[in-house]
């Protein structure tokens, strides 16, 4: 007596294993992937940054990156930059600020002659800051900025997505 074999049995018995999720990939893989996202607005007289900083799984490496705006408006920047393992980097910012100010003052009291006078100011601020950052492998620095026209003149927007080229090169 012979046991008739169905096609579909018979090709699920002869197919490789599949691989389990654990399975690191081949050495060379290359894959492109979306892993940064920023989106940042601002209204009419505001100005914002962002900083985000992706580091890809332990034996990737990013090859390559291409950057995707979505939407762009008003007075915006952006840098992508690729920082090999083990670089210490810094970032200085200073933003200054003036004004000018003043004002005038009456006074008038029963029996008193009328007084009054005037002043005028001005004040000057700088803000300093510093950043010392080191990178344990390569990572990806994306920094966006986004400064408004003024009052009544419209905000400033950005979104923006950065794609990344990565391959596989072992643990």
């Amino acid at each position: 007596m012979t046991i008739p074999v169905r096609p579909a049995i018979l090709a699920l018995a002869l197919s490789p294993a599949p691989a389990l999720a654990t399975d690191p990939p081949a050495v060379g893989t290359v894959r492109e992937l979306p892993v940064v996202s920023v989106s940042l607005a601002v209204g009419s007289t505001d100005r914002d940054t962002k900083r985000v900083v992706y580091a890809p799984p332990p034996g990737w490496y990013v090859r390559s990156h291409k950057v995707r705006v979505s939407h762009r408006a008003g007075t915006v920047t952006y840098s992508v930059s690729t920082v090999p393992a083990g670089w210490n980097w810094t970032n200085d910012e200073r933003a200054a600020a003036s004004g000018r100010a003043s004002g005038s003052v009456g006074v008038t009291l029963p029996g008193v002659v009328p007084a009054g006078g005037q002043a005028a100011g001005a004040h000057e601020s700088a803000v300093t800051g510093r950043q010392a950052n080191t990178s344990s492998h390569h990572v990806l620095v994306v920094d966006v900025s986004a400064r408004a026209a003024g009052l009544c003149q419209g905000g400033a927007a950005l979104d923006l997505t950065i794609v990344a080229e990565m391959v596989y090169l072992g643990q």
